[in-house]
């Protein structure tokens, strides 16, 4: 009885180190780089994704601020695009496990967009909202 349930724990930390790893080192694809449509701002929807909107005076600079903001987050990684695009995205992955997150950020004339979603799972419990806000706050925007 104690070899089967020992070999049972076995079983199960390896399959976790196995998704732990696999979390950690799948590749996004660069589909993940597009804009959304512009719906209405400040929306945490129930797919673990959170879209906002501002309309700053000077929209190119504040693009580049927040790409400066995002760019000096720990886990973050541009993916595609760049400021001088007009558009860039980014991964964020969570500190324990490695789940990635996608955040694009771009500019449609006056409006600066940007929106992070996960990509596994059904709902990531406000983590991009309160990782967009906090950019945002920092950014000054």
């Amino acid at each position: 009885m104690t070899n089967i349930l020992l070999w049972v724990v076995v079983a199960i930390v390896l399959i976790f180190g196995a998704l732990a790893i696999w979390l950690r080192t799948v590749t996004i694809p660069p589909e993940m780089h597009r804009t959304a449509d512009l719906p209405d701002s400040g929306r945490e929807q129930t797919d673990g994704s959170f879209f906002t909107t501002r309309r700053p005076a000077d929209p190119a600079a504040a693009l580049r601020d927040l790409a400066d903001v995002i760019e000096d987050t720990p886990r973050t990684a541009r993916l595609a695009g760049s400021v001088d695009e007009g558009h860039v995205s980014y991964v964020t992955r969570s500190r324990v496990m490695g789940f990635p997150d996608v955040t694009n950020l771009w500019r449609e004339g006056d409006v600066v967009a940007i929106r992070g979603h996960l990509i596994f799972g059904k709902g990531d419990m406000g983590v991009n909202k309160r990782r967009i806000e906090g950019w945002l706050t920092r950014a000054g925007l």
